[in-house]
């Protein structure tokens, strides 16, 4: 998966504006982790990739999109050099807070990456920080680092595209996908996972 600058600002700053539409608020920084990990797993389970194909760490207490982090934190450690004026054009940050400073450049997105940024903004906009951190725990990408976490073995672990397909041992109903779409969408993944390998 490749760094892609523009359209992770964008996913923020999408988020923000529908943060803003609906609450008149910024949105709390962890609260955009959460959405952006829980809008990748369902656009990879329902279309074969994700949105923005971030690195994912399973770390105590959620899973973190890296990339989004650093931007989130306008973190100069980690980003491109002139990263920070295009996340300054875009977004004002606030404390632990984002709030839009510019209209959503839409061309960065599919429909369907659309469609389902929209759906789970709707679906989880009411939901504080720490009730999304707590959905985060039901889920087989974190439960599988969960002991070795919580007794300070590891700190972090990578996590697996892969197991975004597999189910809670209860599946909710945003997740809930047929077996057969599931499994052609896990073929799709891995066939163009293996292509961008060759040429990496």
């Amino acid at each position: 998966m490749e760094f892609n600058l523009k359209k992770w600002v964008q996913i923020i700053n999408f988020l923000a504006t529908l943060e803003q539409e609906k609450t008149n608020q910024a949105i709390d920084k962890l609260k955009i982790l959460k959405l952006v990990w829980i809008a990748d797993r369902l656009h990879l389970r329902k279309y074969g990739n994700p949105i923005i194909g971030d690195t994912y760490f399973a770390m105590k207490m959620w899973p973190v999109a890296s990339g989004i982090k650093n931007i989130c934190d306008v973190n100069e450690r980690y980003l491109p050099n002139k990263a920070k004026e295009y996340i300054n054009e875009y977004l004002k940050k606030l404390s632990h807070k984002i709030r839009s400073r510019k209209e959503i450049d839409l061309s960065c997105f599919s429909e369907s990456d659309i469609e389902i940024i929209n759906k789970v903004y709707d679906s989880f906009w009411n939901h504080d920080s720490y009730k999304l951190v707590d959905i985060t725990h039901n889920y087989p990408e974190w439960t599988k680092f969960e002991k070795k976490l919580q007794s300070g073995e590891i700190i972090q672990a990578q996590m697996d595209y892969l197991d975004f397909f597999e189910n809670t041992p209860k599946q909710d109903t945003l997740f809930d996908i047929d077996e057969e779409h599931l499994a052609l969408s896990k073929d799709i993944f891995k066939e163009n996972y293996n292509f961008s390998r060759l040429f990496a």
